[in-house]
């Protein structure tokens, strides 16, 4: 049988028992772990990631800055930019290289902004995995359990189709040693269900399927930050939920530093009767026409105005609340700078005296490597489901700190523990690789040959 008639005859066999959504299809009325007071805050947030930020009603052209987006994207890289995540199994191990680690920098950074992510692997018909998430804009946590993973939520899909946008909901709960899965589609903003099979695109999707699994199938990274929005809710915050203010002071600083070239620029005042309308009319905004006696003499009738800018007194108070706002996400005093020949730049360099940002580095490292554990597990799980060889084993994880540390040092330091029996050797490349042990072991070249003796 080849894998796709498998794929589909699994999932026919599994279409019994399976929850519908058939009650709860009106998602307004589920009950779910995201308060009305939680809807609003994430709502900013994503406001805030997009540059969408209440504006000041004196400034004309309020110009926002991307501190949400940059401050994001570089704690995001800090955490996963030498990151090595391997599967014991080969070809699983193949696919989490493929198609899950060029996007963890991109689903720390949304989850960073979020709040949360929920992670899941799928295969398709052709025996890929694949690694779908979900954040706080588009997957609706249902039920928690008491270390704030999600054992219940929907992710949502929408695509537009034959001009008209169609919702698919897709329903995941574990309990009792089973995780089911519920496929819905919907006309968009409607309370009319449609088949999953009038969507070309769903049209191979079954509508209901359950796993046997001791874990839920999706794995939950969350923000560590305590919530103080909603204090009964269970969910995380934003990296910069409590700094919204400090977000809207220095776009506000920003936009009086932009107002300040075009209010302050230079320019001609002249009586009227000065311009001479043979030549036409002067469109140039850098003169201005004014009503005067018409008796004066020339140079009497035209005033030049180039007052002094005030641009450093304007980078200094945008500075100002740039370090307001790093003490608020937990980076070190100058990560973020704004230069008026660059506009705003983040730090080239972090030091190893940089604690600020390598203990929140490390706090965020923390809360992504259980949920890789999870992932490895889960997609484990997934494969022996569908008929693959799985090979057991503990998936290895090395976060690196070259960013942070002198790897160098680190390694000559870790030898000589090796060479003086204190660390095993496996240690030291599963450390170096970011490799499970089981392979550190196979790297290993007989004791004789390590030591430069006969084989």
């Amino acid at each position: 049988m080849s894998f796709k008639d498998m794929f589909k005859s699994l999932f026919n066999g599994l279409k019994k028992g399976g929850e519908s959504m058939d009650d709860t299809a009106d998602i307004a009325k589920i009950a779910t772990a995201v308060s009305g007071t939680m809807q609003t805050a994430t709502k900013l947030w994503w406001d805030a990631f997009r540059r969408i930020l209440p504006q000041e009603p004196t400034h004309k052209n309020f110009k926002p800055l991307p501190i949400a987006y940059v401050s994001t994207a570089y704690l995001a890289q800090l955490v996963t930019g030498e990151i090595k995540f391997q599967l014991p199994d080969e070809r699983l191990n193949g696919f989490v290289q493929k198609n899950l680690l060029p996007n963890l920098d991109r689903i720390t950074q949304l989850t960073l902004a979020g709040g949360y992510t929920a992670i899941k692997p799928y295969i398709t018909a052709s025996g890929e995995v694949f690694f779908d998430f979900g954040t706080s804009r588009d997957f609706l946590p249902i039920a928690l359990d008491e270390n704030g993973h999600i054992t219940e939520g929907t992710f949502f899909e929408r695509i537009r189709y034959r001009n008209k946008v169609y919702e698919r909901r897709e329903h995941h709960c574990f309990a009792n040693g089973v995780h089911r899965v519920t496929n819905t589609a919907w006309i968009c903003d409607t309370h009319r269900r449609i088949e999953l099979n009038e969507i070309p695109r769903w049209a191979a999707l079954m509508p209901q399927g359950e796993i046997p699994s001791d874990i839920p199938m999706i794995a939950t990274f969350r923000t560590p930050y305590a919530n103080n929005i909603d204090l009964d809710s269970e969910l995380p915050i934003s990296m910069y939920a409590n700094s919204l203010d400090t977000l809207h002071e220095i776009d506000a600083a920003h936009s009086e530093y932009l107002a300040e070239f075009r209010k302050m620029r230079a320019k001609v005042f002249a009586d009227g009767g000065v311009f001479d309308a043979r030549y036409g009319k002067i469109t140039d905004d850098y003169f201005v026409s004014v009503d005067g006696d018409g008796v004066k003499t020339m140079e009497q009738q035209i005033m030049t105005y180039a007052p002094q800018i005030r641009e450093d007194a304007h980078k200094a108070a945008i500075n100002t609340e740039l370090r307001l706002y790093e003490v608020q996400i937990g980076v070190s005093n100058g990560t973020f700078t704004f230069d008026s020949q660059k506009g705003l730049v983040t730090a080239t360099q972090v030091l190893s005296e940089d604690k600020t940002t390598y203990n929140t580095v490390c706090q965020l490292q923390r809360q992504l490597k259980p949920v890789l554990e999870s992932l490895a597990q889960i997609t484990a799980n997934l494969a022996r489901f569908y008929g693959f060889e799985v090979t057991d084993g503990e998936p290895g994880i090395e976060f690196g700190d070259s960013v942070f540390e002198d790897t160098g040092t680190e390694f000559n330091r870790r030898m000589q523990m090796v060479q003086a029996g204190l660390l095993k050797p496996e240690y030291m490349l599963t450390w170096y690789f970011g490799v499970p042990e089981e392979t550190a072991r196979e790297m290993m070249a007989p004791m004789s040959q390590t030591f430069g003796g006969d084989e």
